[in-house]
């Protein structure tokens, strides 16, 4: 009988050929899968993305309706991603939740929290499942009163006793990564550089930056375009001090020429799910609108569905418009305002609201 660990070998392998062959019908399964877990939340983040009111995640009404059909897919996934917005941690059943994505024991799991529930008690939970997970901590400052601005909370404190408890913990196993997130802005762009020797100092593997993306007309002005020249300086002093100090950095990139072109093209067509609880599917994160749903279909249905299709037909095809505003596979997008907020939702009108004045 062929194990899980066989699956996901077996499945990359195609996966990969697949992909290599430009194939528009998979035969493969994706290799990650992203689970929206919208949650409570005990923060109010400048850039926060989530909306004033929303339902929580509750896992016996995900598994009613969508275990069966993406059995197949979790045992074949390299990577179970558990994202949405909220604080994961905070849900009633987080530990139940976090159990059962364990039970696909071969799967790497990856979820970000702000930390203040990142608690040792969760730490030694997440230890003692055996599971390799990364963890995000989305921290975006190194100091309490800055901490304050971009989250408006008062937890500083208690997050530094978890991420005090988290850096012995890391030293105990080879399961767990832990990333310091900091999603770059107007108001905390200048320290980034910090930032990293912030991170280093509490044994992170690695600082991920990532430049915010406005979902409401209210945060356009905290976006990192309107303040290039700062953003460029502060990437390559945080830049110097990752190699200086023999970190991991992840960064956006700068607002510059880039020779890039018109982009590459994207693998996530052929390797990503994202699904949330009502069972609408997009590619990542940053994509357009999708009427696609996995209710009242089959999971190949889906993925070989029209909206998946699609996609891959026209990036095997030689056009890379959905990098036009994408800078993580089109660096040089980073240099038009429209690739820095999500227009998922948006009419044309709403569109152009964002674009006045830029």
């Amino acid at each position: 009988m062929i194990t899980e660990e066989e699956l996901i070998k077996e499945n990359n392998r195609l996966n990969d050929t697949e992909f290599e062959s430009k194939c528009t019908t998979l035969k493969s399964y994706p290799r990650a899968v992203f689970v929206q877990m919208d949650a409570p939340c005990n923060q109010d983040c400048l850039f926060c993305s989530r909306p004033e009111a929303y339902s929580h995640f509750d896992l016996e009404e995900f598994k009613r309706a969508y275990e069966k059909k993406l059995l197949p897919v979790f045992q074949r996934a390299e990577r179970i991603n558990l994202t949405g917005s909220g604080e994961l941690l905070l849900l009633p059943r987080a530990k139940d939740n976090l159990n059962y994505f364990n039970g696909f024991k071969y799967a790497e799991k990856m979820f970000a929290t702000n930390g203040s529930s990142l608690t040792p008690k969760m730490v030694d939970f997440i230890l003692e499942s055996g599971s390799r997970y990364v963890v995000h901590v989305s921290i975006h400052s190194c100091d309490a009163s800055l901490h304050r601005t971009m989250t408006k909370s008062d937890n500083f404190g208690a997050l530094r006793e978890n991420l005090d408890y988290l850096k012995k913990a890391k030293t105990q196993t080879d399961k767990l990564k832990v990333n310091f997130i900091f999603v770059a802005t107007t108001s905390n762009i200048e320290a980034l550089p910090e930032f990293v020797n912030f991170a280093k100092d509490n044994n992170a593997d690695s600082v991920i930056a990532y430049y915010n993306y406005i979902y409401r007309l209210g945060q356009k002005r905290l976006s990192c375009y309107f303040a290039k020249e700062k953003t460029n300086r502060s990437i390559d002093l945080a830049r110097a001090e990752a190699d200086r100090g023999n970190i991991g950095i992840f960064l956006p990139p700068k607002f510059e020429n880039h020779p890039d072109g018109n982009g590459r093209i994207c693998r996530e067509a052929w390797s990503n799910l994202m699904i949330n609880t009502r069972g609408d599917i997009i590619t990542c994160d940053v994509a357009g609108d999708s009427r696609e749903t996995l209710a009242g279909k089959e999971f190949m249905e889906v993925w070989n569905g029209e909206y998946y299709s699609k996609i891959r037909t026209v990036l095997a095809g030689g056009d890379y418009a959905c990098s036009k505003f994408c800078f993580r596979s089109n660096p040089s997008a980073v240099n038009d305002f429209r690739s820095h907020f999500i227009t998922r939702g948006m009419s044309d009108s709403d569109v152009e609201k964002f674009m006045e004045g830029v």
